[in-house]
This record gives structure tokens, sequence and C-alpha cells, in this order.
């Protein structure tokens, strides 16, 4: 027995120098051993790790100058982004520093899934052969379209007009974001612990991911004609049913957020006025708006009223769904205008959109 515990003694300290050891190597070599394997990574499903990569102004960001294919909701795609790391087409153009429209919100915005051309974004700028800057990214929030519309200005890129995506979920993401005096977004305790690993053991950090990756990607089943949607889609929702006064999110009532929110959007319109630039809103419904709940009406009511003196164009897309369902059932709405088990809106929901932005701006 003595002779099992000694061996496992010697087994433990040659996996845990062993690590010692790779952590050492990843330390000085990771970087470089990730940057060498970078085109073969490129070619998994893993790579997008690479390329959504912290920001030290606007908390994070698409890395510039992508072009790599991935895995979309129902086919393979193709994301590409410029040179400052907005979202494009895969065809590289000059260099641009003055757009004469800037879409920024988040998921929605950036188009995760599709094809630049498939979004409403790109569908935008194919029509109206402007200069077009996508700066939406997943899990943005208006403190941080605030920040990274400051940083952009500051290096002397111009815009024309913003139109601003306001999300459902910003209630939820808001609550945790911190902008400073500066207005660059601090990031949380937890983020800088990711960051400092990231910078300093990136192989490690790279394939801890991949392992997670392997084991949360296991296929469930899918049940016919039943929406599941994941946990993160849930939990962001759920103030759409509470009280206004009610807790949400990093204590703060719904309320709070919400005003959080309005003054975050009210310094942005302040800082667009001085800088001439035009300001736009837009709100549209989760599939979860399309069902009866306590807050669909109250968010719509006040966003419009917020425009009113404010906005250069006010686009709800509430309406148009609202008419749908008089028609349709709401499986089939959102099997129409959705990717199943998921929120984001699919090729027509985004044709939608960019079909409403067209009508009604300047071309």
């Amino acid at each position: 027995m003595k002779f099992l515990f000694l061996k496992i003694k010697i087994l433990l300290n040659v996996i845990l120098y062993t690590f010692f050891i790779l952590l050492i190597l990843d330390f000085f070599l990771g970087k470089k051993i990730l940057d060498y394997l970078d085109s073969y990574l490129v070619k998994t499903e893993f790579y997008e790790k690479r390329v959504r990569i912290p920001s030290k102004y606007f908390h994070h960001h698409l890395k510039p100058n992508l072009n790599y294919q991935m895995q979309g909701f129902n086919k393979k795609i193709k994301l590409c982004t410029n040179n400052y790391g907005f979202k494009s087409s895969c065809i590289k153009n000059r260099e641009i520093k003055k757009f004469e429209y800037g879409f920024i919100g988040d998921s929605f915005t950036e188009g995760i899934g599709l094809n630049y051309e498939d979004t409403f974004v790109g569908i935008f700028e194919k029509n109206t052969n402007k200069h077009v800057a996508n700066l939406g990214v997943t899990s943005y929030a208006p403190k941080i379209y605030l920040s990274k519309i400051n940083y952009y200005l500051n290096q002397g890129i111009e815009f024309g007009h913003i139109v601003i995506f306001l999300d459902i979920s910003d209630y939820y993401d808001e609550a945790y974001y911190i902008l400073n005096k500066k207005k660059n977004i601090d990031h949380e305790k937890k983020s800088k612990i990711q960051i400092f690993f990231r910078k300093n053991f990136p192989f490690t950090n790279y394939y801890i991911y991949v392992l997670r990756s392997l084991k949360s990607n296991k296929k469930k089943e899918p049940v016919k004609n039943v929406i599941n949607f994941n946990i993160s889609a849930l939990k962001k929702t759920k103030w759409l049913n509470k009280n206004l006064n009610e807790k949400f999110e990093n204590n703060k009532t719904t309320l709070e957020i919400h005003n959080e929110i309005k003054k975050t959007l009210d310094e942005i319109y302040e800082l667009l006025k001085k800088n001439n630039i035009k300001f736009s809103l837009a709100i549209y419904p989760w599939p979860q708006n399309l069902t009866k709940n306590k807050n669909t009406k109250f968010y719509q009511e006040e966003w419009k009223e917020f425009c009113l003196s404010r906005c250069d164009y006010f686009f709800n897309f509430f309406n148009f769904f609202e008419e749908e369902l008089k028609k349709q059932n709401y499986l089939e709405v959102y099997k129409k205008y959705y990717f199943w088990n998921d929120i984001h809106f699919n090729e027509s929901g985004n044709r939608l959109i960019a079909n409403e932005l067209l009508k009604k701006l300047p071309r």
C-alpha cells in the first residue's frame, strides 16, 4: 500500500511539474505558437475565440482584417472585418475615414450567423452605395455605444448619421458595464482576470475554451414545433414580465436600468449634436415580445417619447410584427423571420429591417 501511495505521489508531482513547465512555455511562447497555428485554427469552428478580443476603451470588439469561414445557424458563412474591426464585405476596400452612415447595436446589428451581405446593414449598404460602418458587436449595450462612438470620433473618423439599434437585452447588459469619466468602459474584476489569463497564457486559454465548447456543443435532439431558447436568452428577457420597481439585475430595478439607458442615450445624442452628426433610434422585438407580457408596451412608448425631441428618425419595428400576428399565428411568424431555437432574425428578418431603412433614410 505504501508503495502504491508513493507511485501516486510521483505521478502527481510529474503532472504538476509538467503543467508548470507548460505554463512557463505558454507565457513566453504561447502567442507565437497560436500565431503560427493561425492558418490551421482559422479552419475550425473554435476560431471565434481568436476573433472577439478585449478593448481597453470599449470593452470588446472584433479583430481587424478578418476573413474566415465559420458555421452560421444553418450554413457555412464568411466573417470579414475591415481595418477598424467593423463587420464588412469580404471584398476589401481602401481605408475609409468618412462614413455616411454608422449602425451600432449588439448581435442583431452585427448580424451573427449571417454573411455580411445578408445582414440588414449589408443590404442597406449595397442598395445605397454609401460608405457604411457596422459598429455593432455581440453583447454591446448603450454605455459601449457611447464609448465606441466617442473613441472613433477622437480617432478622426467621421460619421454623417448614427443609427442606434436598441435591444431588449440591453437592460441586462447595461446593468454591468461601468463607464468612467473618460467615456471608456472599465472591465469588471472577473473580466480583468480573464484578460490577464488570455494575455499571459494565450495557448492554455485557447484550448480550455476549445474543451468547454466541445462539452457544450453536444447536439440535443430537436423537438418538432417546440422552441428551446438558451438560458442566456431567457435570463436577459426576464424583465419583460417583472414589475418595473422589482430588482432585475446587479441589484438594480428595471426602472433604474431604464433611466441609466436614457441618460446614456442622451449623452450620445449630445455628443453627436456637438459633432453635427444626425441621430436615429430603432427598436425591434425579440420572439419573447410577440407573446403577452407586462413591459413591451412600456418599452415602445418610452423610446417613442424619448425620440420626439432628439431623433431624426424613429423606427419601431414592433408595429410590423404586430400586424403580422393578426394574419398568422405566433409560430408561423417566428419561423418566417427568426432562426429556429434562437432569438435572432434570419435572412427574411434582416431584409424586412433593411427595406424599412431604405424607405426612410436619405440615400
